[in-house]
């Protein structure tokens, strides 16, 4: 039923859910969020790289660059400056289809954010200077996506599969397409595709629907219709033969990606090939997951996609290996998606799939941008944001759908498949070995016989101390119907030494994949049944179990938190699977050079403290830690007069707290060997320490950094404001250094704030002929802060980004969680929020001056270079 609001006549959709289309055919979506204290407006426009003309590749992403870069009203940097002084985050993203610009704040201020942001996408200036600059900035972008070997995986498997629709081409552009570009081709294009019958407005949070459709109405009613007048797309013919692809790069670790041409967001089989992602390749009790990596070792990950755009897109299958497992586990994974045309689906495996895509969607919906981006491309997609007929198909897939769209879609004519590898690796797949592999693959999925699978955030919070020592603190909030619940126990690299760095990475892997009496599969069973999750985490001082869940499943899913914890099966065999993957993800280490700088700057500049150890750890450690030793390390830290259990959700604290008295009250603090809690901080660096690693990349990624300040210090709060003044879209360092100079596409400040020591720094991606001047600049900015107090402006902008930072940071269950969490074992307190914010709002520039002149040692410093050097 559609009833309409009195004073806009929108139409009510919902509860709370409103939408309008004016006169001249923009388009405006309203869902109020009562009880709620942000607020998300987002400009959705009809303007994707597919409506490109043949020489306009790249132009759309390049103009939603350019749309911050000032109007007729607001300079360089006015735009962000005015959503971030109100606490708020404004961003934008290029699609396929569509251009979104959006900005999160708090809800009093969404006015400002509708004027924002209209005032950029209808007035903006396009400044030629602007543009000369801009280009460059993502001419480094179009480079630093050539150094990621994910990113070239999926664009050769994009292009090898598409070879007439636009999708085939890389939303960014090229450095040909993108290079050539004026200011004329720009307003061209924004002639043609920006109107408002390509806009589509949505506003989610605390607000009114009668006072946002009346200001959209004012601002945007004058705008007039225009007739679309973009060329119809190719249709990409139907596929008549395999396709296949391979790449020799400079990595460590080989990857697969294959793909099936399949539907489109509209098509009534677009659940169906949900559902079919999700037991192929979603999760650990997944098909692929189970066959290729529990059973065969196959594979290091594997995971299942289905892009289903507007247009007909593909079902996505990618895999970590090693690259002499290639053609085995390419077999293994068509033979698996190959059974779902000849066997039914188990019942519970298939209940299990659905609860797990329903969760994964509700999950989604617990910020307000999530809830925008749901509405925004339902809308987008198919004229009607609701989602509710999406859950009503996922809910409503049978057996016998599986097996029919199985049957339409993933034939051997219709695949593309390639590989990465690194250079020299001697690889070779021909289209003769393909053929028989997929041959092969469809025999014995026919041979098979089916299996039946026998599959399982701060008002409102109390604290309790139970007899043992645990420390129970629970949030009650009904709003959403999940429950997150996290473990903390001290730990993490403070921990560690050189001889065990990685014991708690290999600790936090291991835990939850057994215990004395469940196999890890059985858990993995257990926890797909109640579509909830569990793993385990790890960092600078605390590691622990992470578990989420619908709250209908809470009081099965802490007794098996509490399994996993009492009784830790810590099984070698499963050690012996993760030990590999754990040197995997240090080989990855080594191919992302930001990663590579940081752990290099850490281990620099703190030292012998343990800050300086890695956290993904060593491969000396990993490769040889033991699982019994692990399970002593474990028994050591793991104790309960140690434990912090933190609950967040639709609960009830006195139910929550009978229930873990239950679980819990039985563990006794065993004996354990006396735990180094207290380090002395790394002395200053004497001088400069310089480190330079090169590699054969097209960037080259800079870190100059000091050791900091403590979470505790009094001086957080003003190296807290240093680090946003110099952050941030609006910031010092992106002002001077990207807008200003094209020096940089990636760059920021950051800052760690430790229990014994810290760290801040500036991290730049620049190109290897600039690395120079980019570090000049960057000393002149460093210089410029510890001299000259920062402005009044500045100093009330960087509080408001903070505070509401911070309060947008606490919107979902887990994160409350874990916060309150980490606030109790830090010994901070659960008021410490409070205390946060009254903390900066006391903060002065001269306070912020003085942290500058104290923790930015010209004299003592490290600078770390990794990448390319500058072509001579």
């Amino acid at each position: 039923m559609v009833l309409m609001t009195t004073e806009t006549n929108a139409a009510l959709l919902k509860p709370h859910l409103y939408k309008t289309i004016l006169d001249n055919g923009l388009t405006t979506i309203v869902k109020e969020v009562p009880d709620g204290k942000v607020a998300t407006v987002q400009i959705w426009v009809k303007a994707g790289s597919i409506y490109e003309d043949a020489d306009e590749h790249g132009i759309t992403h390049l103009i939603e660059h350019m749309i911050f870069k000032g109007t007729k009203t607001r300079g360089v940097g006015d735009i962000a400056a005015a959503i971030e002084e109100k606490g708020g985050q404004i961003n934008a993203y290029t699609s396929y289809e569509y251009t979104v610009y959006h900005a999160t704040l708090p809800a009093s201020y969404w006015g400002t954010a509708m004027d924002v942001l209209s005032d950029a996408v209808l007035h903006s200036v396009f400044d030629a200077g602007e543009l000369e600059k801009e280009k460059k900035v993502v001419l480094e972008e179009v480079r630093m996506r050539n150094d990621q070997p994910q990113t070239k995986l999926f664009q050769s498997l994009i292009s090898t599969a598409y070879t007439v629709h636009p999708y085939r081409l890389p939303v960014i552009g090229t450095v040909a397409s993108v290079s050539s570009f004026t200011r004329a081709d720009i307003l061209r294009y924004m002639a043609k595709h920006y109107h408002p019958n390509n806009f589509t407005v949505v506003v989610v949070g605390a607000v009114k629907a009668d006072a946002v459709m009346k200001k959209v109405k004012e601002i945007f009613g004058g705008q007039k219709f225009q007739k679309n007048a973009v060329d119809k797309l190719p249709v990409e013919p139907p596929q008549k033969a395999f396709r296949m692809f391979n790449l020799e790069e400079d990595v460590n670790q080989s990857q697969l990606a294959l793909a099936f041409h399949t539907s489109s967001f509209s098509n009534p089989d677009t659940p169906v090939l949900d559902i079919i992602a999700g037991i192929l390749g979603h999760g650990d009790t997944s098909r692929l997951y189970n066959e290729l990596r529990n059973k065969e070792g196959l594979v290091y990950q594997i995971d299942a996609s289905s892009f289903t755009p507007k247009y007909p897109g593909m079902l996505e299958i990618t895999a970590t290996l090693d690259k002499d497992k290639i053609k085995v586990a390419l077999r293994a994974i068509l033979t698996e998606l190959f059974k779902l045309k000849y066997a039914p689906v188990g019942r519970d495996e298939l209940a299990r799939v659905k609860y797990n895509q329903e969760s994964d969607f509700i999950f989604n919906l617990e910020d307000v941008d999530g809830q925008a981006r749901v509405l925004g491309s339902f809308e987008a997609q198919s004229g009607d944001p609701r989602e509710d007929n999406y859950l009503a198909a996922v809910k409503a897939v049978s057996q016998a759908d599986i097996m029919r769209v199985a049957k339409k879609y993933l034939n051997g004519h219709s695949l593309t498949a390639g590989y990465l590898v690194p250079k020299d690796a001697s690889v070779t797949l021909s289209r003769t070995e393909l053929s028989r592999i997929i041959k092969a693959a469809e025999q014995a999925a026919k041979a098979s016989i089916p299996t039946s699978l026998v599959h399982s955030y701060l008002s409102n919070v109390h604290r309790f101390k139970l007899a043992n020592g645990i420390t129970l603190l629970v949030r009650e909030d009904a709003e959403v119907p999940t429950v997150a619940v996290r473990v903390v126990f001290p730990g993490g690299l403070r921990g560690e030494t050189t001889a065990t760095n990685g014991a708690f990475a290999f600790i936090s892997d291991l835990l939850p994949k057994g215990t004395a009496k469940l196999s890890y599969r059985e858990i993995s069973l257990q926890l797909a049944d109640m579509a909830g999750d569990i793993s385990g985490f790890n960092g600078k001082n605390t590691f622990g179990l992470k578990g989420d869940f619908l709250a209908r499943f809470f009081a099965e899913g802490l007794g098996l938190v509490r399994d996993i914890l009492l009784t830790p099966a810590f099984d070698p065999a499963e050690a012996d699977k993760i030990r590999p993957e754990l040197l995997a993800v240090l080989q990855q280490q080594e191919d992302s050079l930001p990663a590579l700088a940081f752990k290099e700057f850490n281990q620099a500049l703190f030292q012998g403290h343990p800050y300086g150890l890695n956290t993904a750890g060593s491969p000396a450690a990993i490769s040889s830690l033991t699982a019994p030793e692990l399970h002593k390390i474990y028994n050591e830290y793991a104790q309960p007069d140690k434990m912090v259990l933190s609950v967040a959700g639709k609960v009830k604290a006195k139910d929550v707290l009978t229930m873990v008295k239950r679980l819990f009250g039985g563990w006794k603090n065993g004996h354990a060997e006396q735990i180094h809690e207290d380090f002395l901080p790394p002395a200053p660096i004497e001088g400069s320490k310089v480190v330079n690693i090169p590699r054969d990349k097209e960037q080259s990624h800079i870190i100059i950094g000091f050791l900091g300040t403590t979470m505790k210090s009094k001086d957080r709060y003003a190296m807290d404001i240093l680090d946003t003044v110099l952050s941030g879209q609006s910031g010092r360092l992106f002002m001077q250094l990207r807008d200003k100079q094209s020096l940089a596409y990636s760059l920021s400040a950051f800052e760690l704030q430790g229990l014994d020591t810290g760290s801040f720094g500036v991290y730049i991606g620049t190109s290897p002929d600039k690395k120079d001047e980019a570090i000049k600049s960057v000393w002149q900015e460093l210089s410029a802060i510890r001299d000259v107090p920062v402005t009044a402006e500045e100093l009330e902008r960087a509080k408001s980004i903070l505070i509401g930072r911070y309060e947008m940071g606490l919107q979902t269950h887990g994160s409350q969680a874990m916060d309150m969490a980490l606030d109790e074992t830090y010994g901070l307190g659960l008021d410490y929020g409070d205390e946060y914010i009254h903390g900066l709002s006391m903060v002065t520039a001269g306070q912020v001056l003085a942290a500058a002149q104290k923790y930015i040692q010209p004299n003592h410093y490290v600078l770390v270079t990794v990448g390319a050097s500058a072509k001579k």
